[in-house]
């Protein structure tokens, strides 16, 4: 099993540190084919996996491609420095959400996050294309507290988010998922990562987005 150790495909714009990740050229997708859940009935959409979706530090630019939350990525990720995780879902054309909750049942952990970090948020946020760059992206409404069922699955309330993006006609909508507190400073890593069988792939349907009519 891979750990976040081989999580080192990160580029970093830092003076005293260089570490290589993968380029990202993809731009965000769309879906024409996602129909509105009717009224009283929900819907299930998986997050897009690929190269739109992935991780960057929470203080300099950087990239990769696991879906990670934490700190203390790798021995030479800086101390006292985060990651943070980005999703993409396309969306259904719809004007009302009653409700809408994402979650994922494949959370596996590293060290002691929950204890050390505090609470998993949600926050949606918006991009063109995921890189380095999004590692200071402001986000485009409240932060969404996480529950943890079992220690193994996570589920977030983003009806508004949710809401928001239906009010604008997006086809689409992200979130960034990251920890109350960047870091604990203990040396040690804490993270949150959610994969099947590697922690380097974002592959789709590691996540779900439930939308109820």
């Amino acid at each position: 099993m891979a750990t976040p150790r081989r999580a080192g495909r990160l580029m970093v714009v830092l003076s005293a540190i260089v570490l290589v990740g993968a380029a990202c050229t993809s731009t965000q997708q769309t879906s024409d084919t996602t129909d509105a859940p009717p009224s009283g009935s929900e819907i299930s959409i998986p997050n897009e996996g690929g190269e739109n979706e992935g991780h960057t530090p929470i203080g300099f630019p950087g990239m990769g491609t696991g879906l990670f939350a934490g700190d203390n990525l790798n021995s030479r990720f800086p101390e006292g420095d985060g990651v943070q995780m980005f999703l993409t879902f396309p969306l259904p054309e719809t004007s009302n959400t009653a409700s809408a909750t994402l979650s994922s049942d494949v959370l596996k952990t590293r060290g002691t996050p929950f204890d050390d970090l505090g609470v998993l948020v949600a926050e949606r946020v918006e991009y063109d294309e995921f890189g380095p760059h999004l590692f200071a992206l402001a986000s485009s409404g409240d932060a969404s507290p996480c529950a943890i069922i079992g220690g193994t699955a996570v589920t977030c309330d983003v009806t508004g988010a949710v809401q928001s993006a239906a009010d604008e006609g997006a086809s689409s909508i992200q979130f960034r998922l990251r920890f109350e507190r960047i870091a604990d400073n203990d040396g040690q890593a804490d993270l949150a990562m959610f994969y099947r069988s590697d922690s380097n792939t974002n592959e789709p349907g590691l996540f779900t987005l439930v939308i109820s009519g």
